[in-house]
């Protein structure tokens, strides 16, 4: 292989791999003691594990401390004689307040994905601060036990606690503490071990097999990433170099500073270079990344795009992806408004269908956007951005497009940023947003601002020009499979009028797809791979991405196993794909059916219960907040309309939410809120009602306040096709909750839509049982309030939606309209 002149002796092929990552910020930082060595504050140097086993003794006199003992041994004693509250408090006295060295300071601002750390003092923190001025990003310090969230900023772990701030935080020092950890499983254990297997790492400063929960962590499991794992360590012994370079790791024999040294001039890092990355790459975002031409990730093993797995940037600038008519639409409207220097920044939405290409048309957009010289970031939904860093990386006017693939979770940050931006001339941004059109009150209810918006339907099916390019395209390639012997008009004729997925999978393997699916489910040699399977397909049916984490503690095996599963075993690998750090059902959805078939509806459900156990450390009230990929996993799992399509014979009060109520009951209003939606579809509402209202209780928004009034107005319907008077009784219930959401969001579109329906489907109930020819069970007053209502608030709805015709909101206030117009019930004709 060729080499190269680095100065970490890297070979050139891995040179260009950590370039690579470490400018992304795809790399991970683990400390060790080591690294704090040369850490001063107010008390002297910081001590190292023996040097403080004998302050401890000074400190704790009444413990019998010796200088010969181990540090475990004697921090167990000091707590004994005294308290872990009051040893903390005096370790932050001897650990709190480091300065390290001007070399650490630049290492605390390298584009680090996350930071690892076994040492308890703030070192870190305080070195990061005092270099701030380099980087945009924030801080955020993790104590080993916090619950999980992620929030883009830079998140610094420490895995044995710390002594930062004034409430005593758990340490890990003792055996029994050690042997503790181990045994729960903790949240960000449970990251660290996947993100070893999945993340590149640079190690400095840990002695890494003389720490038994390191070494467990690093020898379990061996580094999958395609940029080298770094372990800098001047004095390795020999053995234990080789024990580490077997499972995978890159050993530098380098102390800290000259590794940072080398680090920086290798691989392009020093701080001019980083401020120019800063504003080229969105470093301090690391939920966006920017697409080049010139530069892809190589396609995943056995990738196959024209056999229907999902797209990749690689497709695009391979010419894998065929350009259909409504991506032309999508590249005209960014021309125009290129073109128009005075358009200020625009929000795009194009509405599919799952399976309908939303995904390759995106990516092919990019490639035309970034050839009329725009900027172009793609988004990662792994959590929320902060709006003002990406205004910050647009602040040199250059034309910047955003590409957020089923952005709706995220609309209010768009709206946030674009309304930051409507009024700065120095930031042009495009956000290009796709999502399926069922969705779109939750896309379109959360957009405020007066910015310009523009629309994409994508087609349901293909239509005669679309069906031509596809074959075309399939005849370039020769890709044709079962249409090879059929002329071209046949080929066109077999594709119109269908889904491209359907039609493309149909083409690659006939009649016998689902079959072929069956085959290789049966085949997989073990349970976890078949609750794999089905955890990717019933999240693919919405579009949900799951990484490999996620994966990981859903199905109960290691990253690399998974990761090592898929390069061995071909039956697991002709279902799932991995890209990076996801991992994609390559049939989609249409593996659900397959995989219940054979192990049964009541073992599949079974399986969803517990990963949704599984998986409840990462849906915290925190993570819940920032949108992360795995609370946002749970929550759509725990979806009633995703259970009962997939399980309609399963009770699910008894069978799911009774079961999860320790584990969420306590906190999830979101949680209550499904439970209350299915109890309603069951006609328990007495059940609904109360679990909606307790809903509101744990997390009162527009939103537990829209699904409490719904079920309200819903109950009031329902008593009214029976004739009961008390109807009029709940609807003004519900409408107080309705009325309560609005008042706090007179824009939010969800709630007021909610109402009409709910309101509208009640009124249409009189208007069945005055068409029946039976007495309304209300008064012309009661009766008149309610149109009052509707009507009232259906004219507030459409005057919102003045200029915005082009939306589905407004498509959805028209069909309303023609529903209440085709009533024939009057106010006078009630009791």
């Amino acid at each position: 292989m060729a080499t190269s002149t680095s100065k970490l002796g890297l070979d050139a092929r891995d040179l260009k791999s950590a370039r690579n990552a470490a400018r992304g910020g795809e790399y991970n930082l683990l400390l060790g003691a080591g690294a704090s060595k040369g850490a001063r504050n107010a008390r002297g140097a910081l001590p190292d594990a023996k040097g403080l086993v004998p302050v401890l003794g000074g400190e704790y006199r009444n413990a019998p401390i010796s200088n010969s003992i181990s540090l475990h041994r004697a921090y167990q004693r000091a707590v004994k004689v005294s308290s872990r509250d009051e040893v903390w408090r005096f370790l932050k006295s001897v650990f709190s307040g480091a300065e390290h060295a001007p070399w650490f300071q630049r290492l605390a601002v390298m584009p680090w994905n996350r930071v690892w750390t076994l040492n308890i003092d703030d070192a870190f923190e305080n070195s990061f601060e005092t270099a701030k001025h380099r980087t945009r990003r924030r801080l955020r310090t993790v104590n080993f036990d916090d619950p999980f969230s992620e929030t883009g900023g830079l998140e610094v772990v420490h895995l044995h606690g710390h002594v930062i701030g004034s409430t005593p935080k758990s340490l890990i020092f003792s055996l029994s503490e050690y042997q503790q950890l181990a045994a729960e499983k903790r949240v960000w254990k449970q990251v660290l071990d996947g993100s070893l297997s999945t993340k590149p790492f640079v190690v400095i400063g840990a002695s890494i097999l003389g720490d038994p929960d390191v070494e467990a962590a690093l020898l379990g499991s061996s580094p999958c990433a395609t940029a080298p794992s770094i372990i800098v360590d001047p004095g390795i012994p020999d053995d234990n170099a080789w024990e580490l370079e077997e499972n995978g790791y890159r050993i530098i024999r380098m102390t800290g500073e000259d590794f940072l040294n080398a680090w920086e001039e290798d691989l392009g890092l020093t701080e001019s270079m980083l401020t120019e990355l800063e504003d080229a790459q969105m470093l301090s975002i690391p939920q966006f990344s920017r697409l080049q031409t010139n530069r892809s990730a190589p396609f995943p093993r056995a990738h196959d795009y024209l056999g229907g797995d999902a797209p990749v940037w690689k497709d695009v600038l391979e010419g894998n992806v065929a350009e259909l008519e409504w991506m032309k639409e999508v590249r005209k409207g960014f021309t125009q408004w290129l073109e128009d220097e005075t358009a200020g920044s625009r929000l795009h939405i194009i509405y599919g269908r799952r399976l309908s290409g939303a995904s390759s048309g995106l990516l092919l957009s990019a490639r035309d956007f970034i050839r009329s010289h725009a900027d172009v970031f793609i988004f990662d939904g792994s959590s929320r951005f902060d709006v003002d860093l990406v205004i910050k990386s647009c602040l040199d006017g250059r034309p910047t497009v955003l590409l957020i693939d089923s952005g709706a979770d995220f609309a209010n940050d768009v709206d946030e940023l674009l309304n930051e931006v409507s009024q700065n001339n120095n930031v042009r941004i495009y956000v290009t947003v796709t999502e399926d059109p069922r969705n779109h009150l939750r896309m379109e209810g959360r957009l405020t601002g007066s910015y310009s918006r523009a629309v994409t339907r994508i087609p349901k099916s293909l239509g005669h020009k679309d069906s031509q390019q596809i074959v075309r395209h399939l005849e370039k390639f020769g890709r044709l499979g079962a249409l090879e012997g059929f002329d071209h008009q046949h080929r066109v004729k077999n594709l119109k009028g269908r889904d491209i997925f359907s039609a493309l999978v149909d083409v690659e393997y006939a009649t016998g797809f689902r079959k072929r699916i069956q085959a290789e489910i049966k085949d997989l040699d073990a349970p976890w791979k078949k609750n794999l399977i089905l955890l990717l397909a019933l999240s693919a049916q919405e579009a949900h991405q799951v990484g490999i984490l996620e994966a990981s503690i859903a199905v109960g095996r290691k990253t690399s196993e998974i990761s090592e599963a898929l390069k061995g075993d071909g039956h697991l690998s002709a279902l799932v794909e991995q890209t990076g750090d996801i991992l994609l059902a390559r049939q989609r959805g249409n593996a659900v059916d397959a995989l219940i078939d054979d192990i049964s509806d009541r073992v599949a459900f079974k399986q969803v219960f517990a990963m949704v156990q599984n998986l409840s450390p990462l849906a915290t009230r925190a993570s819940l907040r920032e949108r992360n990929r795995g609370a946002r996993l749970v929550g759509y799992l725990m979806t009633v309309n995703h259970l009962q399509a997939n399980f309609p014979k399963i009770e699910l009060e008894s069978e799911f939410f009774a079961k999860l109520h320790p584990v969420f009951g306590e906190w999830n209003g979101r949680f209550w809120e499904q439970r209350a939606i299915y109890a309603k579809r069951q006609r328990r509402w007495e059940k609904a009602d109360s679990f909606a209202g307790r809903a509101v209780t744990l997390y009162d928004d527009v939103y537990t306040r829209t699904t409490h009034g719904t079920i309200l107005v819903n109950r009031a319907e329902d008593l009214a096709k029976s004739g009961d008077p008390k109807w009029w009784e709940f609807y003004r219930r519900g409408r107080e909750q309705f009325e309560t959401a609005i008042h706090r969001d007179r824009l939010n579109r969800v709630t007021a839509f909610a109402y009409l329906n709910a309101t509208l489907a009640l009124t249409e109930a009189m208007n069945e049982i005055l068409a029946d020819g039976a007495v309304l069970p209300t008064s012309a007053e009661n009766l008149h309030e309610v149109m009052g209502d509707w009507e009232r608030e259906y004219a507030v709805l459409r005057l919102s939606l003045s200029g915005e015709e082009n939306l589905e909101s407004a498509r959805r206030a028209e069909a309303l309209s023609q529903r209440w117009a085709s009533l024939k019930i009057k106010p006078e004709d009630s009791d």
